[in-house]
């Protein structure tokens, strides 16, 4: 039954003992009477977890008072002054609720005054303790010796860029806690907090192997900032790291301040450190600045700068070592790369690298790019792009690295394009025809060979025919070269041409059937294509080679035009490429399982054009080309490939690739690569082996093992080598890992890795994420969600 009291002011009033709970509720100021009303717990709410709300932006006008209930065993007090509660406190508001064995509450003031086992929740957050005063609408007071919880959202992208646009990149979501204790906290406003004397870690309290400990932290949940004065990190309770100030995101939201410090070692520089300072300029705006100290090498300064707006993009590193021990003058790289939409079809961008010598990547294992580099672009684009029309405007220049150490042979100098100027044209005529005229102007620049400009047309009227099941395209084109030489091989004219009618048929057919495999519906596709090629022959040896080479042999290149890259050499044609591919299909979500393909070309006339030093096959048929991939048993995938030399009867080259990855976290593959070099060619080297071998494997617990061994046989060494282990101990993890890698130089570098990760705090040490997700394949983050791939500690990583 209910109890109603009427009350009016300054009447004192007393509740004996009852067996039912009493529920007070307090009104507005505005209010002058207080009622009360004796109710089953069912009939307050049995849910003693209010809904979760959004951090509200900070205002300067006080809260509104919201009606406060009250519930205890005893209740005493007296209206417009007092309310006193004992035995079983609960007092539930609009913003929370709150938890204790005695509790008094000042109606003038909007204050409540807790005593006995205190426990507040509200908005993502639980504290405890002994004692808490706090004025209730504006959620301001202090708790004593007070243990904490507080849960945050964060936002994650897949591809660990913050900014990224794409579409299959939407951001996910999910929670992530916080825990410690404090001498006293203080709640000064909605979201605000300042600790004293107080501990902060993403460890749960039962098992806290990380925290940091510090004199006054201050956390800001609007601006997802947090502070702390003299903080010392403890891991497994051992001090590892002492700061007069750290600052750090209470959220994956990027933050100006000093990231956690790098460390490794390299037998090429060194013990290695870095500590870099990283500016949140503006949202799409930044910098980070690394100082990076080598005991072999000296100090280097290195810094970043990234802009991402609307129409256009920017990104500058530099690296400067004043002084390097070993070399004895100073080295320094860069690269900026830019892009511009200027609207109406409009865009432009530029790429420009350099570097101060020809070992700086060599010696120094560069931040700049991954691995070594021999070829540095310098290049400009100006393009334009409207509905069946396309050009650019191109300008390329490079900076050619030969290290003076090096075992491989002698790199040239690439030609220098100045400029480059391409045009694509495409147009359907009468609903029949489809027309496409490909137009390209290249000036050619080279300090000591062959330059000139070269000009090709190459318009091209076809007409596709297809119906379900099967489709014939066929295809005339008339290709037009024209050089005119500046410098010249002697006794060649100054100007050349070329023209060459190219005809084509193209046809192919799809047949499907139905079967049942292992009581399971199957869809098998065969797919017959026909490809006719004619192409008359022109002498084209007076031809210079400026950008030219063999295309690679596979079945992309098998239905083209011409088996080179590049407009200096046209085959000479008149073939039939066949080819068969057979799909294996799942009805049921139409998704391709398996697939094989084999194909050949026939030659009816012989290759005459070739590139110097090239001998030309003079057999009647290509190389056979054989292909094998998609998921062959559960959790088994296949990558395989074989080109097959009728003439000699041997093959050519192979390639075997087999991952077993029965869940994340767990993926063993083994490759193994054979070949005997460009396709047509007669080198007497020895052909390539190789053997990769790449795994990441549960061991047990948390421990987890990865490696690889790349090794080629031909020539008895091991081109990569990567050992390690991983421990996941759910809110930290640790890695070490250790690689050996033969550089261009000829020389080994073996680096050691070992990476502390405090979950959703900050990282220590060398990162070596990159690097296994580069070398074992289907490699995971073992302290990730199944859906979480990408780094979230760090802006710099999450860029």
């Amino acid at each position: 039954m209910l109890l109603l009291l009427s009350l009016f002011p300054g009447k004192a009033f007393a509740f004996p003992d009852a067996k039912a709970d009493a529920l007070a509720v307090l009104p507005d100021r505005a209010q002058t009477s207080l009622t009360l009303r004796m109710a089953s717990a069912l009939e307050i709410g049995a849910d003693a977890s209010p809904a979760r709300a959004k951090p509200a932006a900070k205002s300067g006008k006080r809260k509104q008072r919201q009606p406060t209930l009250i519930s205890a065993e005893r209740m005493t007090g007296q209206t417009e002054s007092v309310t006193r509660a004992e035995g079983k406190v609960e007092l539930r508001s609009a913003d929370g609720l709150a938890f204790a064995d005695a509790l008094e509450y000042f109606s003038l003031e909007d204050t409540v005054e807790a005593r006995g086992n205190v426990r507040l929740i509200r908005e993502g957050m639980e504290l405890s303790g002994p004692y808490l005063k706090m004025r209730l609408a504006d959620q301001i007071g202090h708790m004593e010796d007070a243990a904490y919880k507080i849960e945050r959202t964060l936002t994650v992208k897949r591809s660990g860029n913050a900014l990224s646009e794409a579409a299959d990149d939407a951001p996910a979501l999910r929670t992530s806690a916080v825990f410690g204790i404090a001498s006293r906290i203080h709640l000064e406003g909605e979201n605000q907090f300042r600790l004293e004397n107080s501990t902060y870690s993403t460890c749960r309290p039962e098992k806290r192997d990380w925290y940091t400990k510090s004199e006054e932290t201050r956390l800001d949940f609007d601006r997802s900032e947090g502070e702390a004065k003299n903080a010392t990190l403890f891991f497994q309770d051992v001090p590892i790291l002492y700061t007069p100030y750290l600052a750090f995101p209470l959220s994956n939201a990027r933050e100006s301040g000093f990231l956690m410090p790098t460390y490794g070692s390299s037998t090429r520089t060194g013990l290695d450190f870095s500590l870099p300072w990283y500016w949140n300029i503006a949202p799409n705006y930044d910098a980070t600045l690394t100082p990076r100290l080598m005991s072999k090498r000296g100090l280097q300064l290195g810094s970043e700068v990234r802009y991402r707006g609307h129409y256009n993009r920017s990104e500058l590193r530099f690296e400067y070592l004043a002084r390097d021990e070993q070399f004895n003058d100073r080295r320094y790289a860069y690269e900026w790369k830019f892009q511009q939409n200027l609207g109406g079809g409009f865009s432009t961008s530029f790429d420009w690298n350099g570097v101060s010598d020809d070992e700086y990547f060599t010696d120094l294992s560069s931040r700049i790019v991954q691995t070594s580099q021999r070829q540095l672009p310098r290049q400009f684009h100006l393009n334009y792009n409207r509905e069946g029309f396309s050009a650019q405007l191109r300008t390329l220049r490079y900076q050619t690295l030969n290290p003076a150490d090096s075992n491989s042979n002698y790199l040239r100098q690439p030609y220098f394009l100045m400029p480059r100027l391409d045009a694509s044209a495409r147009r359907m005529l009468w609903d029949t025809l489809d027309f496409k005229a490909v137009g390209q102007y290249t000036r050619f620049s080279h300090p000591t060979l062959e330059r000139g400009d070269r000009s090709v047309l190459y318009p091209q009227l076809s007409l596709p025919f297809e119906r379900p099941g099967y489709y014939v395209t066929p295809k005339i084109g008339l290709h037009m070269t024209r050089y005119q030489l500046t410098q010249r091989r002697a006794g060649l004219p100054e100007t050349l041409s070329r023209n060459l009618p190219i005809f084509s048929l193209d046809s192919g057919m799809t047949l499907e059937r139905d079967f049942t495999f292992f009581d399971r519906q199957w869809t098998q596709t065969l797919e017959p294509r026909f490809y006719y090629l004619d192409i008359p022959y022109r002498n084209q040896s007076a031809f210079p080679v400026f950008d030219t080479g063999l295309a690679d042999f596979n079945f992309g290149q098998i239905f083209s035009e011409n088996r080179f890259s590049g407009y200096d050499r046209v085959n000479n044609a008149r073939q039939l490429t066949v080819a068969l591919t057979s799909r294996l299909i799942d009805p049921e979500t139409g998704s391709e399982r398996l697939r094989a393909m084999v194909g050949q070309r026939r030659y009816f006339r012989e290759l005459k054009i070739g590139l110097p030093n090239e001998t030309l096959e003079t057999t009647k048929t290509s190389h056979f080309l054989a292909a094998l991939s998609g998921q062959a048993l559960p959790k088994t995938y296949i990558d395989s490939a074989l080109e097959y030399s009728d003439k000699r009867s041997k093959t050519q080259r192979y390639l075997l690739a087999l991952r077993y990855q029965p869940d994340p976290g767990k993926t063993l593959s083994a490759t193994y690569r054979y070949n005997r070099g460009v396709q047509a060619s007669v080198s007497s080297s020895a052909p390539v082996k190789q053997i990769d071998l790449a795994g990441q494997w549960r061991l047990a617990g948390g421990w987890y093992a990865v490696g690889r061994y790349n090794y080629s046989f031909d020539t008895s060494r091991l081109i990569e080598g990567i050992a390690g282990v991983e421990y996941n101990a759910g809110c930290w993890a640790a890695r070490f890992v250790t690689q050996r890698l033969e550089t261009t130089a000829g020389k080994p570098n073996t680096s050691f890795f070992f990476q502390l990760e405090l979950s959703d705090f900050g990282q220590l040490g060398s990162n070596p994420m990159s690097l296994l997700r580069r070398s074992i394949p289907g490699y995971s983050k073992i302290n990730a969600l199944p859906d979480d791939e990408a780094d979230t500690l760090f802006p710099t990583e999450t860029w």
